[in-house]
């Protein structure tokens, strides 16, 4: 487990500051931290290592994105909708009272 931390904070740092990169572009980059099948094999995948980089540090993700964590999108405003007209029923009298 600390070997896949280590390595998984390694890699955030250097995405963070060369890009993202697919695992082809990896394999090509002269200045990798470390080897491709190093960095893969404690995750199992690729897609799983950068998932855990998202995880685990999300302002490196962040950085290897090329984006600011942008502001939510305002909520669209929506017309409340008219209620339906129901007929007014007349009410029901009460029964009378039955005389004795």
């Amino acid at each position: 487990m600390a070997n896949k931390k280590a390595v998984l904070l390694q890699l955030a740092e250097y995405f963070a500051d060369k890009g993202m990169m697919t695992p082809a572009e990896y394999k090509a980059a002269e200045d990798a931290p470390i080897r491709f099948m190093v960095a893969k094999r404690p995750f199992g995948s690729w897609a799983r290592m950068q998932g855990m980089i998202k995880a685990n540090h999300p302002t490196l993700w962040m950085k290897a994105q090329g984006s600011a964590p942008a502001a939510p999108a305002p909520e669209p405003k929506v017309a409340p909708k008219p209620k339906p007209k129901v007929a007014a029923k007349a009410k029901a009298a009460a029964p009378k009272a039955a005389k004795k």
